[in-house]
C-alpha cells in the first residue's frame, strides 16, 4: 500500500468515526431518556437533589457517553467493511506513528508566541501535509533552539 491510498483510507476511516458520533449520541440519550421516563418518580432525594434533575443528568450524561463511543463503533463498522486492507492499514498506522514521533518537535519550549505545530500529527491527510507538517516542525525546532521571534 502506497501512502496517498494509506491516507485515503485513513480519512475514509475519520468520516465513519465522525458519522457514527451523531446517531450513537441520539441513540444513547433516547434510550435513557426513555428509560428514566417510565421510572416511578419517588420524593426521596438522590445527592440531595431532586430525582427529576438526577435523572436529567443521567440522561445528558448517557448522550455525552453515546457520543463518546460513536468513534469506536465507527472504527469498527469501517474495519467490517475495509477488511481486506485491515492488516495494511494497522501496519501503515505503525509506519505513520514511527514516521511522526520521530519527526516531532521536542515540546519542552512550548510556549504562548511558540506553541507546538500539530504534535500528534492529526491535520495530515495526504503526502503533502505530511511534508508542510515535516517544515513546521523544523521551523518549530529551530525558533525553540534559536529564540527567533515571529515580528
Amino acid at each position: 500500500m502506497d501512502w496517498s491510498s494509506y491516507f485515503l483510507l485513513r480519512g475514509t476511516r475519520r468520516t465513519y468515526e465522525r458519522v457514527f458520533m451523531v446517531p450513537c449520541g441520539i441513540l444513547s440519550l433516547f434510550g435513557a431518556g426513555a428509560y428514566f421516563a417510565q421510572k416511578d418518580f419517588d420524593p426521596t432525594p438522590i445527592f440531595g437533589m431532586d430525582q427529576v434533575i438526577v435523572y436529567g443528568l443521567g440522561t445528558v450524561v448517557a448522550g455525552i457517553v453515546g457520543l463518546a463511543v460513536g468513534p469506536v463503533v465507527g472504527n469498527m463498522v469501517f474495519r467490517v467493511t475495509h477488511s481486506k486492507a485491515k492488516p495494511l492499514v494497522d501496519m501503515m498506522d505503525k509506519e505513520f506513528h514511527k514516521h511522526i514521533v520521530k519527526n516531532r518537535a521536542d515540546p519542552t519550549a512550548n510556549s504562548v508566541r511558540n506553541p507546538v505545530p500539530d504534535y500528534y500529527g492529526e491535520k495530515i491527510k495526504s503526502v503533502s501535509d505530511y511534508r508542510k507538517w515535516l517544515r513546521k516542525q523544523r521551523e518549530y525546532r529551530r525558533k525553540a533552539t534559536f529564540f527567533v521571534g515571529d515580528n
